[in-house]
């Protein structure tokens, strides 16, 4: 299994343990019920999540060093960049953080 350590900027801990969950009942469901499980169906499981893991790790990483930070220094706290204002203006890009939070930069489906 992914092995995460999850921010809990975003909240995003429980939606990619039920991703997790998700990938995990795709890939073992057969070796499971045949009592055959490998470490390469293992390994597929970790290789379908790792990538989505890293990017939500950096994302968070991101916020948590270039926004939050800054939000709770309070000689900052008025001064909200430029760039920022305008993002949050675009419906398009705006809708983008809270989708990748929500369901991740590849989205699962229970087969």
């Amino acid at each position: 299994m992914p092995h995460h350590v999850m921010s809990p900027v975003g909240g995003v801990g429980i939606n990619y343990a039920i991703q997790d969950a998700v990938v995990s009942a795709n890939v073992l469901t057969a070796g499971l019920k045949s009592g055959r499980v490998s470490d390469g169906d293992l390994a597929e499981v970790q290789r379908q999540r790792e990538w989505p893991i890293r990017v939500i790790q950096s994302t968070q990483s991101f916020l948590q060093r270039r926004i939050i930070a800054g939000a709770l220094n309070t000689a900052q706290a008025g001064n909200v960049p430029w760039q920022l204002r305008l993002f949050a203006r675009i419906p398009i890009v705006r809708d983008i953080p809270p989708r990748l939070i929500a369901f991740g930069p590849r989205r699962v489906h229970l087969r």
